[in-house]
């Protein structure tokens, strides 16, 4: 079996052996001897490749699916009832958060032994870059949870006091730190050329992704939350914004492969970008995780996107947020009184910009090709919106049938939009040239800056924003769409008041549609489908919910650690 086949294997099979054998929870070193181990190229690779498996799937059950994360924004609703963190219903984390840290605990016994390994170091370089990948990726993540916590370099036993009743360091310590390990993770990583794995494996194109990523995070948080418990005090935000700008221009204008996908047709290609099933070729995706039906690993999220929705419906906040094909901003509720249901939606699907029709379901799409099945209205059974998801939607399969569709954990155009938002921040630069190759890929006019006070449909962040960042929030919005960025978009933003005190709401309801259904309307005719579960609106706890709470049993434990804001 080659490298790449082993390795796809491995990644496909990991994830069934943790409910039987609870494999990945369990500490390294209760499976190989220190010894006996650690010697060869080959045992560095085998101990690394596990990891793999902790990367994003969009294969699962209905709570697994890129559907139920999005949820967690104004993006995209499940059913009626709110998810917690928006409604002020998170509950306090009890028990432990060992398991938060055994990756990274795992990682960092790597670290204290690769060293041994008897190979010369051109032998497992990639796989020393991977290490470092996967240490800042399980850290990134303890940072959106927790915000500060301890940074270790090593791996801890029972009896090391000092380490562990250590405090929580600063979160910019540790997002300094996660930085210094992708520059690591870059220059030890194979790029794609050189890499045995392709875009199915890390590679410095990731690391660099990741590295734009984080920066623009940590930038944006430290700008936004600042004045707030939430904020590092004397933090310089702007070190963060030009360490994404250099990750993303290095990406660009470096020597590695990453383009956008485009095979100049506007209307499909920014949907079918998300559905193919072998990304080797793709350009523009630098990581994904990758299935395979003849070993029965597949995703079934392509039945989610056809015929049974499960609740989730995208949002009148996402689909008002689109400009219309000239690339002005469309009055969306000016149609809504003159045309409902199917004849709202078929116009929205002709008169607005393209990639909303890979969002949602326009009447006359083709679902299925064999037997033919073309989409008639909206299950609001299924769909309180009337807004029907359409995101990883393919034809060419059935409901039932295996989908292999590639899932993208890093692309170039997150990477453009990343750079576009961090360059406008730290200096007052538009990326046109950059935001333009996503608008010529959707067949749209180029990126230009409409004046927020002529959209209809104005987005409140809070606090006042130049038209030119309103714009490029805009465009990311549209192109992340239901891909599980806008969750983090929000918090990073401290941006609640784009849901505090508000409900989310469907499209203009047409009673000769649905006699039946008990619809409850708003004032405009759209479907207020929360009205009777949040009278007042939304309850988000803006002093307390941008953060998980500490568990107050690890403070019980380690007196030394704080409790975050609010809990």
């Amino acid at each position: 079996m080659n490298t790449i086949n082993k390795l796809l294997l491995i990644i496909a099979v990991i994830p069934f052996m943790m409910s039987c054998e609870d494999f990945l929870d369990r500490p390294p070193l209760d499976e190989i001897g220190e010894g006996s181990y650690w010697k060869t190229a080959i045992d560095l690779e085998n101990y690394i490749v596990k990891y793999y498996a902790k990367f994003p799937t969009s294969r699962g059950d209905v709570f697994r699916i890129p559907y139920y994360f999005e949820s967690f924004s104004d993006n995209m609703t499940q059913g009626r009832t709110p998810k917690p963190i928006l409604d002020g219903n998170v509950q306090p984390n009890t028990g432990s958060w060992t398991g938060d840290w055994w990756d990274i605990r795992g990682i960092n016994i790597f670290f204290e032994n690769y060293l041994k390994c008897e190979d010369p170091f051109v032998e497992y370089k990639h796989t020393l870059g991977e290490a470092y990948f996967f240490k800042a990726w399980f850290y990134f993540q303890l940072v959106e949870k927790y915000g500060d916590v301890p940074w270790y370099t090593n791996s801890i036993s029972p009896d090391q006091d000092d380490f562990l009743l250590k405090p929580r360091d600063p979160r910019t310590l540790v997002v300094d730190s996660i930085l210094n390990l992708l520059d690591k993770a870059t220059e030890y990583l194979d790029s794609h050329a050189q890499s045995t794995h392709g875009n199915n494996g890390l590679t410095k194109e990731a690391a660099l992704a990741f590295k734009s990523r984080i920066a623009l995070f940590e930038g944006t948080w430290q700008k936004y939350h600042s004045g707030t418990p939430f904020a590092t005090e004397g933090t310089d935000y702007n070190k963060y914004f030009s360490e994404s700008v250099q990750a993303a221009e290095e990406l660009m204008n470096g020597n590695y492969r990453a383009g956008i996908y485009n095979t100049g047709n506007p209307a499909e290609d920014f949907h079918n970008l998300f559905i193919l099933g072998n990304h080797s070729s793709t350009t523009e995706v630098l990581f994904y995780r990758a299935f395979s039906i003849p070993i029965g690993h597949a995703t079934s999220v392509n039945r989610y996107a056809t015929i049974i929705p499960e609740n989730y419906g995208v949002t009148w906040e996402l689909v008002s947020s689109y400009l219309g094909r000239d690339g002005k901003p469309y009055d969306y509720l000016n149609l809504a009184a003159q045309a409902q249901g199917n004849d709202f939606l078929s116009t929205i699907g002709e008169e607005v910009d393209p990639r909303l029709r890979s969002v949602i379901w326009i009447p006359g799409q083709l679902v299925f090709e064999s037997p033919e099945y073309i989409f008639e209205k909206p299950q609001l059974e299924q769909c309180p919106t009337g807004f029907q998801p359409r995101m990883y939607a393919r034809a060419d399969i059935s409901a039932t049938d295996p989908d292999d569709s590639g899932f993208i954990i890093f692309r170039f155009g997150e990477v453009l939009l990343n750079y576009a938002e961090a360059k406008y921040e730290l200096d007052g630069t538009v990326a046109y040239d950059q935001l333009n190759l996503l608008r010529a890929r959707a067949g749209m006019p180029e990126f230009s800056v409409n004046s927020q006070d002529s959209d209809p449909n104005k987005v409140d962040y809070g606090y006042p924003i130049s038209d030119e960042l309103y714009e490029i929030r805009r465009e990311r919005r549209v192109e992340t769409a239901i891909q599980n960025f806008r969750k983090m978009d929000w918090q990073r933003w401290a941006a609640h008041a784009l849901f505090k005190g508000k409900r989310f709401k469907g499209y203009p309801f047409k009673e000769s549609e649905f006699p039946d259904y008990p619809a409850e309307l708003d004032e405009n005719g759209l479907l207020d489908f929360q009205k009777s579960v949040l009278p007042d609106g939304l309850r988000f706890r803006p002093e307390r919910d941008y953060l998980e709470s500490i568990p107050q049993s690890e403070i019980v434990l380690n007196p030394n650690l704080t409790q975050n804001p609010g809990w």
